[in-house]
């Protein structure tokens, strides 16, 4: 075979089959993981409905949440030490919607999906009004603000300034880093309160917390002393998917909507 033909047979066998010598591989660009679509898909927790939301600062910090139910009776939960955020709330948050309490479940900065910077990520009383001041521009006439452990210390802490009409606090414990201990928090707190400790939960130090509930000066008030567990799952003795919900479920729902006398 003439050389000139040998050369674009070669050629011709090449083609397509990759980059010129010499030449640089463009990059395949990434296909992006798609975020979750519902509350749902998010948690994995089986409810119906429900609205995943974004709750921005003027600094650029947005705090990620979902709602549940309609209706100007408001609950703000605040969520216990898990990198999930808001999702341990959301069987109990979604009974409670159906019972005519709306939802707004958050993931507070450094947790969750939240995307905190400045001064925001370091001022739990600013994220707490943030969410507070979301809910009533939405709606709202009535917001309880409802934390379990660490969710319950900060309702606590910082409840009396964020707007909110009363305070659930599960098992936040008597101090964590960052926030005013319970000692120095109860004393200032005037709105209703509501506090359930297990005795047996020695990490939140009940008697702490039962002495320093008592100095509150909160003209409506009510220490509940449970059997056993620890700040949401005190409320619920099944699963999420199964739920068998404790007299403290009932409690907590009745002090949501203003109801201090069946709480």
């Amino acid at each position: 075979m003439p050389a000139g033909v040998l050369a674009v047979v070669l050629l011709a066998g090449c083609g397509g089959s990759g980059p010129s010598e010499g030449a640089t591989a463009r990059p395949s660009t990434p296909t992006p993981t798609p975020g979750p679509t519902s509350v749902s898909d998010r948690c994995k927790v089986p409810v119906d409905g429900g609205e995943l939301v974004e709750i921005a600062d003027p600094g650029g910090s947005v705090m990620t949440g979902a709602t549940l139910g309609e209706g100007p009776v408001v609950a703000v939960y605040l969520h216990q030490t898990t990198p999930v955020g808001f999702c341990g709330w959301t069987a109990y948050a979604a009974w409670a919607a159906e019972r005519g309490v709306r939802a707004v479940l958050v993931d507070l900065c450094g947790w969750g999906r939240s995307r905190c910077t400045g001064g925001l990520a370091i001022d739990p009383a600013a994220q707490v009004r943030l969410v507070v001041d979301w809910a009533r521009s939405r709606g709202a006439t009535r917001v309880t603000l409802v934390g379990a452990s660490l969710g319950g210390v900060t309702a606590l802490a910082v409840g009396q300034q964020s707007g909110a009409d009363a305070l659930v606090d599960l098992s936040g414990p008597f101090s964590y880093p960052g926030l005013d201990t319970a000692a120095v928090a109860a004393p200032r707190t005037t709105l209703p309160l509501l506090l359930a400790v297990a005795p047996g939960d020695t990490d939140v130090q009940p008697a702490e917390l039962k002495a320093a509930f008592e100095s509150a000066p909160a003209k409506v008030k009510k220490f509940v002393s449970t059997p056993r567990d620890h700040g949401w799952g005190m409320l619920n003795d099944g699963t999420d998917a199964d739920p068998d919900w404790t007299p403290l479920a009932d409690t907590v729902l009745a002090w949501t909507k203003g109801d201090y006398t069946g709480a």
